[in-house]
């Protein structure tokens, strides 16, 4: 029957190998056609893959070019709450030239007048009607904070500052910004903003972003900076920034935002070139320096750490000339808001407070440095990629087994995942990971849910035609290789349980049957549903006995200290059902374990067979077992097996036994409990003390102590025994106890 049964699977599996290549292809378009209709799901995995991706790792530091003048929190206690008048900013812009600061940008917008300039004019106003001179007047408003503002920048001579655009859209008609600020201007005022040199822009060309309007800079700091550039940030679709925009259109001229202004200046005003192309921005360039961006126009960010990595000097300690000159000389200096509550903070891979005059700095950095990253304008590696694992997988689990699959599943994984890691790491290119490993993961998923359907027929066939012989754990192993079922066994160190009720036979004869076979079967449900817990094997349930073992057909770790650990669990077991359930208020067993070579195997004839454990071990186990009637305990186990079970145990050596059908006597330990489990130690600590005496030949004190001990535990069997064998007299008192029995 058993080579019937493995022909059957056999051919069934041959034959559903081409329907599960089939179905393993069906699925890889299915994840194509559902990554095509749900593209912002991928989209939104991908980029959490990516910040995985590239800043689990060691992170290159930045160049050392670029530091912050921060208007910190230390800045706005020594110089004022914020708004500072622009005297201030004056005094800072002057302090950076005394610093021969390289250039100085601005993320700060400077698109209204001086609060107190607005104040002093109206002075002004009022006391020219009142006929006062032009001198006197000056004297008494004082000089304009714009106008101080305005001369610092001029003298510093290479200074750049921000402004903002509202209502940027993309041509498809998709609103990117919709703000709008008093102020704004849809039309640019001179000096306008930086814009790009070098414009090639194709015929229907693909404009990624335009402006309606702008928020530039007052007029009298406006024609005072070296350049004017946007300080606009895009967020990707989890609402981080990975990214600036390298151009926005406006008023026909396609402008730069400020890292490129920066990045320009540092080059010696190199001309900006951006090529335009029918699908969106195809090149970004400026002096020998290639700037990589999608289709969009965007450049990906690579961040150097979180907010602080580049270095922070507040404003107050750049005024009062408290900063070392070398930490500024020859630097690019962005002055930005660092301070708390402040805002003006985005959320990115690496911080997610992070200043955003330090997000401007990055992408400084990175022009700087040359170093970027960036996603090809074609997904094409991603999506080859994954049509390759998809189908790759497919003909590995439609050939080869469910373990081997899953091998192959993993390696296919690793290995995709590798090849984009070293492009990334080798030249910056982000190929996507999320797509092609959905492919693999979704398409191994179907395949072993199919093939766990389709071969659970011929398994279950298995089941049915062995459940009444072999248990469910052989089974199991039988189902995934029949060439299991033949006869034999191997030796193997095993642990034996053997568990029954005391006086079973009285309780037969007191108790109506079908009570009493309602009272085992929940008795026998419990005990086994212990053994089973702790990976024993339930080998036999004959009557109200029960045999187990442990370490076969699979290996259990620790077998003896599960077995003690089961029959443990039993006896609390049987505690609780002595509590909760009437009929077992009488009810007490007797547990015995030994550990030892046995034979393991299928054992029988070769139309019915067992399997099971036989040997002198086991023999040993069911005498233990029957000597807990006679020293009135619940679990007794052979030396070894507490030797091997690596202890945790509260527990007393009994001395040697000799079983019947053995020669030998064998040390047994009775095991009370686990150590801490509020079994009381002292009571077996001080009968270790007793079994020492004794073999110490000191008998008088031996005697002595279990006295003692049994004037505590009058009932205790064991110590009642001992007292009998030492007898009155010390002299002929034994050195080593020795109990004998007749019977089991």
């Amino acid at each position: 029957m058993a080579g019937k049964t493995t022909r059957r699977v056999t051919a069934v599996r041959v034959r559903g190998h081409k329907r599960t290549i089939a179905l393993g292809l069906l699925v890889v378009v299915l994840v194509f056609v559902a990554h095509g209709r749900f593209p912002r799901a991928f989209e939104f995995l991908e980029l959490k893959a990516f910040d995985v991706r590239m800043y689990s790792g060691k992170i290159a530091p930045p160049s050392g070019e670029v530091a912050i003048a921060a208007i910190d929190d230390k800045s706005i206690a020594e110089l004022g709450q914020w708004i500072w008048p622009r005297s201030v900013m004056g005094q800072l812009i002057s302090a950076l030239n005394d610093y021969k600061a390289l250039i100085v940008a601005s993320d700060v917008l400077f698109s209204e007048r001086d609060e107190n300039d607005i104040t002093r004019s109206a002075i002004a106003d009022h006391l020219k009607a009142d006929g006062l001179k032009l001198d006197a007047i000056k004297a008494a408003v004082g000089t304009s904070g714009d106008e101080a503002l305005a001369a610092s920048i001029k003298a510093q001579g290479n200074t750049i500052l921000s402004y903002y655009f509202e209502n940027i859209y993309s041509e498809n008609g998709a609103a990117a910004d919709q703000t709008h600020v008093k102020g704004s201007l849809e039309q640019i005022r001179m000096p306008g903003p930086l814009f790009y040199n070098i414009v090639n822009e194709q015929p229907h060309a693909l404009t990624p972003f335009s402006a309606r309007e702008y928020l530039p800079p007052i007029p009298q700091l406006n024609e005072a900076a070296k350049s004017i550039a946007f300080v606009n940030v895009d967020h990707d679709l989890d609402g981080a920034i990975r990214s600036e925009y390298t151009a926005i259109k406006f008023g026909g001229l396609y402008c730069a935002p400020l890292f490129l202004a920066v990045a320009k200046a540092a080059a010696g005003d190199a001309p900006l070139q951006l090529n335009v192309g029918e699908f969106g921005v195809e090149k970004v360039r400026i002096a020998d320096v290639e700037i990589p961006v999608d289709l969009a126009g965007h450049m990906l960010l690579k961040f150097r750490g979180p907010r602080g990595t580049f270095p922070y000097y507040s404003i107050s300690d750049i005024i009062h000339h408290k900063i070392a000159p070398e930490l500024l000389a020859n630097k690019i200096v962005i002055i930005g808001l660092t301070a708390t509550g402040l805002g003006d903070r985005g959320v990115t891979p690496v911080d997610d407070e992070m200043p955003r005059v330090e997000i401007h700095a990055t992408a400084i950095d990175d022009v700087l440095k040359g170093d970027f990253i960036f996603e090809p304008h074609e997904p094409t590696i991603e999506y080859a990629g994954a049509a390759i694992l998809g189908m790759a997988i497919a003909i590995a689990a439609g050939t080869v087994s469910a373990v081997a699959s899953l091998i192959a599943a993993v390696l296919l994984g690793i290995g995709y995942f590798a090849f984009a890691q070293h492009r990334l790491n080798a030249t910056g290119e982000v190929i996507g990971v999320v797509f092609p490993l959905a492919t693999l993961t979704l398409t191994y998923l179907a395949l072993v849910s199919y093939r766990y359907v389709t071969e659970g027929r011929e398994k279950a066939y298995l089941r049915h035609a062995f459940e009444h012989y072999l248990h469910p754990d052989i089974i199991a192993s039988l189902v995934e290789q029949p060439g299991g079922l033949k006869l034999g066994g191997e030796r193997k160190i095993l642990t034996i349980l053997f568990a029954d009720i005391v006086n079973y036979t009285g309780l037969s004869e007191k108790t109506d049957p079908a009570a009493l076979v309602a009272l085992l079967n929940d008795y026998m449900t419990k005990m086994t549903d212990r053994i089973l817990e702790s990976g024993g094997v339930v080998d036999k349930i004959r009557g109200d006995g029960i045999m187990a073992f442990w370490g076969a057909p699979i290996a259990v770790p620790n077998h003896a200290g599960a077995a003690i650990d089961s029959a443990l669990a039993m006896l609390t077991e049987l505690n609780a059902l002595r509590k909760n359930d009437p009929r077992f208020k009488d009810i007490d067993i007797g547990i015995g374990i030994a550990t030892g070579e046995a034979i393991v195997g299928n054992f029988g004839g070769a139309n019915r067979f067992d399997y099971s454990v036989i040997g002198d071990t086991v023999n040993l186990a069911s005498r233990l077992e029957g000597l807990t009637r006679h020293f009135k305990v619940h679990l007794l186990v052979s030396k070894l097996t507490l030797t091997d079970s690596r202890g945790g145990y509260v527990a007393r050596e009994l001395g040697l036994v000799k079983v019947k059908g053995k020669e030998q006597a064998v040390p047994v330990v009775e095991v009370a409990g686990h150590e801490g489990d509020g079994v009381e130690p002292g009571f077996y600590n001080r009968f270790a003390s007793v079994i020492n005496l004794i073999h110490d030949g000191a008998a008088t004190k031996a005697r002595d102590e279990l006295f003692a001990l049994h004037n505590e535990r009058p009932n205790d069997e064991v110590v009642r025994l001992y007292l009998e064998k030492l007898g009155a007299d010390a002299e002929t008192a034994p050195s080593e106890m020795v109990f004998e029995f007749d019977t089991k």
